[in-house]
Order: structure tokens, then sequence, then C-alpha cells
């Protein structure tokens, strides 16, 4: 039974990504132009559904109510076709960039090829994963609800040490459940990276090779999450200082763009990677 070296691993996916964020571009150029095709088109069926008005709220000093009616708005009109194509789009496009990543993570490989039969069972995979996810969730809904259901039974009978204890008992559920399903989770997502160097993608299977490993995952993942956090924020804190320097026009929209963009690829790198290195560390090549 392999154990992931947390810190490491950590240590090793934002100085890959960071030292190889171009290399990585370039290994998947036709999905990144397909992707940020699809990110501009889903920025377009807001900016058309009235963002821009939401914006000017804001700077009107609206009330929250009023900004909160206009953001309601904004995402119902969003909601047409360009939205669904962009979604879509973005899906299938980060897929393929996704193999092609693994692939250069876990192989050394740098091809950019348009298709391979990879990407599709990385896909088929992926759809697993998510209804797992999906029914986990709905099983930590159906417990909590479950408890949260007895406890107003018993609070109303006048047992109140019985229904705190039992509403206690309900907030540590939901954190610790939350943790134990992401770990979980990522553990069955460690089939993504088998599929897409040529494995079979069984979800399973995969998942077994990773036993004891729940926890480690889950406290990686917030790492690795808490780390991004902090380097988004460091970003924002750039750009505005920029903003204050060089005030609004097409030159500060075109950085703010630029920035959030290559955020949002080493987002994705980061993700993937994450995945690569766990894999290898756990499952092995």
């Amino acid at each position: 039974m392999r154990k992931l070296p947390v810190f490491r691993s950590v240590g090793e996916v934002f100085s890959g990504v960071t030292r190889h964020y171009f290399q990585l571009l370039l290994a998947a150029w036709p999905a990144v132009i397909l992707i940020a095709t699809g990110v501009a088109l889903y920025m377009w069926s807001y900016q058309q559904a009235g963002l821009g008005e939401v914006f000017a709220l804001l700077q009107s000093g609206a009330s929250h109510e009023e900004i909160a009616a206009a953001m309601e708005a904004v995402e119902q009109g969003a909601m047409g076709p360009a939205y669904t194509v962009a979604i879509i789009l973005m899906f299938l496009a980060s897929a393929v960039a996704a193999v092609r990543w693994h692939r250069f993570v876990l192989m050394g490989e740098h091809s950019g090829m348009l298709l391979r039969r990879e990407d599709f069972r990385y896909i088929w995979t992926f759809i697993k994963v998510i209804l797992l996810y999906f029914l986990l969730l709905l099983v930590g809904i159906f417990l909590v609800f479950g408890i949260q259901t007895i406890t107003t039974i018993q609070s109303e009978a006048g047992n109140t040490g019985v229904a705190g204890v039992l509403a206690v008992g309900a907030v540590l559920l939901i954190v610790f459940g939350y943790l134990y399903i992401l770990g979980f989770m990522l553990r069955t997502m460690l089939a993504l990276p088998d599929a897409s160097i040529g494995g079979t993608g069984k979800v399973f299977v995969i998942f077994s090779r990773s036993q004891g490993n729940t926890w480690r995952m889950a406290g990686y993942a917030l790492m690795i999450g808490f780390a991004y956090g902090l380097i988004v924020l460091g970003l924002v804190l750039v750009l505005s200082l920029l903003a204050a320097a060089l005030g609004g026009g097409a030159i500060m929209t075109a950085l703010v763009v630029a920035a959030g963009l290559a955020a949002y690829f080493y987002f994705l790198m980061l993700q993937i990677t994450m995945l690569s290195v766990a894999y290898r560390e756990i499952v092995g090549l």
C-alpha cells in the first residue's frame, strides 16, 4: 500500500506547473484555443444579458437587493444557446487538454495531436466519476436531512439535550463528511490519468489500488487550493495597483482579461498535475 507524500507532492505540483506553463500550453494548443474560445463565448453571453448594467449599479452604490436582482436577471438571460455551446465546448476541450497534460507529466510527451483514442476514454471515465459523485452527494444529503429531522422531533418533544447532541453531530457529519467525500472522490479521479496514458480507466480498480490515501488526498487538494487562492489574491492586488496607476480603459481591460485567462489555465494545469503526481506516487506507472 503506497502512501502519498503530501508536502513533497504539493511542492512538485506548483514547481512543475510554474516551470512548464508554456510547454503545457503548447502540448495542448488546439484544445487551449478552443477553451479560450469557450471562455470568450461564455463571457459574451453574460455581457449580452446585461452584465455591464450590474457593474454600473455597483459603481453607483445601489443597494444589495438591487444588485442581487440585476445579477439574477443577467444569469437567467445568459442561459441561451451561446451559453450552452460555451459550456459544452469548454468541457470537451478541457478533457482533450487534460489528456495532453497528463501525458506530458507522466510520460514526457509533447504531442499536440487534435484527437486520440484516450480522449474518448477520458471523457467516459470522467462521466462515471461525476455520476458516482452525485450518488455520494445524495447519500450525504439524505443522512444530514435525516439527522435534522430527528433533531427537530426531539426538540419539539422537549428533549433539548438529545437535540443539541444531534445538532452537533450533524455539523461534524457535514465537515468530516465533506472532507471524506473529497478524498474519496479524488481517489476515484485517479482513474483519469490512468485513462489518459492508455490504461483502462476502470474507476474501482484504481480506487482499490489507492487504499489508505483518502485523508491524504483531501489534505493534498486543500493545500493546493489554499495556495492557489493566495496566488489569486496576489494577482488581484497587483491588478488593483495597476488599475489605480493606469486608470480604466482598453489597456487595463486587456490586462485583466489576459491575467484572468492565464490564471484559469494555471488552475486547470494544477488540477491535472495534482492528479498526475498522485497517480504516479500511489498507483505507479
